[in-house]
């Protein structure tokens, strides 16, 4: 039995019923990439011009305190110039009281763990450990964190040429081990993800542009078992702009933040990537779940809230709720 991605799984799905949304930040902040614990209590955005992680009550509109400043990431960046100050690009949870965040700071890239204080305080100034990545002078767009739902590694993807495009960092409690590119995908350059994340079973799902000898201008998805630089499924899916995914854990529906300004056809929004059945071969049906104008990254708490940060003239961060939740049928094989 196949499951939707525990061996390059694909589940069939039914309709999801309809949404709505609820604001939680309006006008107070321009939000970059989201992340959220295991227990979905608690959001982090990073806030791309004040260049700090905020964090946020998902359930409590306009409730948010600042959890890591600026000043906190590392006591000298006031005497350094504005080129080499550290700049938050992209963060992941390795546990409720941990956050890994890539930063860059002029040419320099790094990864930091930080820990967190209680809510409502910000962390001690102090990062937990700081691990060089490289050098490069590309752009930051496409940076992900990925964490494996055992915590046991974590992957940073889309760093820019010359650094790998996927690098693992395997964890041991609250501390990273070293930086590693051994068993990671390896893209032809100048191929970068411009998604990333993990499926129910552990699995490293990457989205990818397709080469520019091949006809189509789908993105492909494709599925990694934790220790396999080869892919398990690697699958067309319609979508020509993927910008972000993330997977409900409770039922391993898999959501990406996808479409074009003002697209008939593929409106920019939350859509649901299904398993379906084409020509006796496993496909992909996209669906568009709800219509988000410069929809920018996502994370989803539980299969009924997915939290959403947007640009645009009037930056937000909304919360869409799924009434009742995503019902899934059996899975289905090749």
């Amino acid at each position: 039995m196949i499951v939707w991605l525990g061996l390059a799984p694909l589940a069939s799905a039914v309709e999801v019923a309809d949404s709505k949304a609820v604001v939680l930040l309006l006008d107070k902040m321009r939000a970059g990439d989201l992340a959220a614990p295991a227990s979905g209590q608690t959001v982090y955005a990073i806030d791309v011009e004040q260049h700090t992680i905020v964090a946020l009550d998902p359930f409590e509109p306009g409730k948010r305190w600042t959890a890591i400043s600026h000043t906190s990431e590392n006591p000298t960046d006031k005497d350094r110039p504005a080129e080499k100050v550290a700049i938050p690009i992209a963060i992941g949870c390795v546990d409720s009281g941990t956050l890994a965040i890539v930063y860059r700071s002029g040419d320099e890239w790094f990864l930091r763990t930080q820990r967190l204080s209680p809510p409502g305080r910000t962390a001690d100034p102090a990062p937990q450990q700081t691990i060089a990545l490289g050098t490069a002078t590309g752009s930051a767009e496409g940076v992900r964190v990925a964490v494996s739902h055992s915590r046991n590694w974590l992957v940073v993807t889309g760093l820019p040429e010359p650094l790998p495009a996927v690098v693992r960092v395997p964890i041991a409690g609250s501390r990273l081990g070293a930086v590693t590119t051994r068993n990671c995908p390896r893209p032809l350059p100048p191929l970068r993800p411009s998604a990333a994340t993990v499926s129910g079973t552990d699995d490293l799902v990457l989205f990818m542009p397709p080469p520019a000898a091949q006809l189509t201008q789908s993105i492909f998805v494709s599925f990694y078992s934790p220790l396999n630089s080869l892919p398990l499924l690697r699958i067309e899916t319609g979508l020509e702009s993927i910008r972000d995914a993330a997977f409900c854990r409770s039922n391993d529906t898999l959501w990406v933040i996808a479409g074009e300004p003002g697209s008939q056809t593929c409106p920019e929004g939350i859509w649901r990537l299904d398993a379906t059945i084409e020509h006796a071969r496993q496909a992909v049906r996209a669906t568009c779940v709800a219509q988000i104008a410069a929809a920018q990254s996502l994370v989803c708490l539980s299969d009924k809230a997915i939290i959403v940060a947007c640009a645009g003239a009037r930056p937000q961060i909304v919360r869409i709720d799924q009434t009742p939740p995503v019902l899934r049928a059996p899975s289905v094989l090749p």
